[in-house]
């Protein structure tokens, strides 16, 4: 048994001060003050520190773009067509790669990793803790919006090249599939695999991550395509989000947005904003934050819910776009997200509270085990 004493804790819920966390093998098993200290334990004196659920990012490509490798090691888009449900990140996962270590020095114990947005449909991300246990072979399918590149030199298809055309051809899948529900026979029988896969989001066991590029007629363009095939989806990146603040509040869609700290690239970035999550937030969406590493790495998760409370956000609020938020989205609130008894003992010990500067991971407990420890 590991107790944590000591402290100021804030659980996800609520901050106690002076606080007493106990874990068992893998699990939290208590929260609170004043709590029995088996003397059997190993205590972490936690005096001065501040203490909270290991963060999490539900949008990365953290394993498939490896860091220190040419870019051809990347395995993040395959451009066999524009339409590739089969393809599985967990097939492609290096979890050698030394971005994992650096997430855990900053405080990241939770991602998302998947595939990229080449295509209409990339293929099946996975959740996973930075230490390399894998949470979910099959966490959500990738769907990206947004025109693509011209690839028809590499791909047995072409590729649309525009906003409307992409979501035409999405759409053409989805009633493909949805004819083969209904009889496969009617469907080439070619395309099974393809039906196979995009039946389990139609039948809402799937998860479905839809990627925007740019503009905001894309947000419009997904809620549309959610609500009409009764999708259990989130919407990714949302640029421009906050000049449709009131109709993703009504919609109840999720957002993943972001990354935060990324500069205009280009002038289809125009509508980029970091207000826009705050923005967002205080209509009653759930919003969570991205690095969409490699883009921000991994380990600077949460600067990018500093930079959110530099924009009106509270701390709290902050800190629940890396925590609760994404456990939320991700459907793994059962397991993280949080500190209480039952949950996984992913825990961090800060130098001081996570979003102000100086502060720094003292301890990573990851299901119960130090991983990392810093003087």
């Amino acid at each position: 048994m590991i107790v944590i004493k000591g402290g100021t804790i804030w659980t996800g819920a609520e901050t106690i001060e002076n606080a007493v966390v106990s874990i068992e093998g893998s699990k939290i098993v208590a929260v609170g003050q004043d709590l029995e200290v088996p003397s059997e334990s190993e205590v972490i004196d936690a005096c001065g520190k501040f203490i909270t659920p290991g963060l999490i990012d539900s949008h990365s490509h953290i394993g498939l773009i490896p860091e220190g490798l040419d870019w051809e090691y990347s395995d993040v888009n395959d451009f066999y067509g524009p339409i590739t449900p089969q393809m599985r990140a967990i097939d492609a996962l290096d979890t050698r790669d030394p971005a994992f270590f650096d997430a855990l020095n900053g405080g990241v114990t939770t991602v998302y990793t998947g595939p990229g947005s080449a295509n209409v449909i990339g293929g099946i991300g996975l959740v996973m803790k930075t230490t390399g246990r894998i949470m979910k072979e099959e966490a959500a399918l990738k769907v990206a919006l947004g025109p693509k590149r011209s690839r028809e030199w590499k791909s047995r298809e072409p590729y649309p090249s525009t906003r409307m055309g992409t979501v035409a051809l999405l759409r053409q899948v989805l009633e493909e599939t949805k004819l083969w529900m209904e009889d496969p026979l009617k469907v080439d029988q070619n395309k099974k695999q393809i039906c196979e896969i995009v039946a389990r989001a139609i039948r809402r066991e799937l998860p479905v991550k839809i990627h925007l590029s740019y503009s905001p007629d894309e947000i419009q363009a997904a809620i549309r395509l959610i609500g009409e095939y009764n999708l259990d989806a989130s919407i990714e990146h949302v640029f421009g989000g906050h000049l449709l603040a009131d109709q993703i509040s009504k919609s109840g869609v999720p957002v993943v947005y972001g990354p935060l700290m990324f500069s205009r690239l280009y002038p289809g970035f125009r509508y980029m904003s970091d207000e826009t999550p705050v923005v967002l937030a205080k209509h009653g969406v759930l919003v969570a934050l991205m690095t969409d590493h490699p883009v921000i790495p991994q380990k600077h998760l949460r600067l990018l819910a500093f930079v959110a409370v530099r924009n009106g956000a509270s701390y709290e609020e902050a800190l629940k776009m890396i925590t609760v938020n994404p456990a939320k989205i991700l459907k793994i609130d059962n397991a993280v997200g949080t500190i209480e008894p039952g949950k996984d003992a992913d825990i961090v010990i800060w130098s001081n509270h996570p979003l102000k500067p100086g502060s720094y991971p003292v301890y990573v407990i990851v299901d119960g085990k130090v991983v990392l420890k810093n003087s």
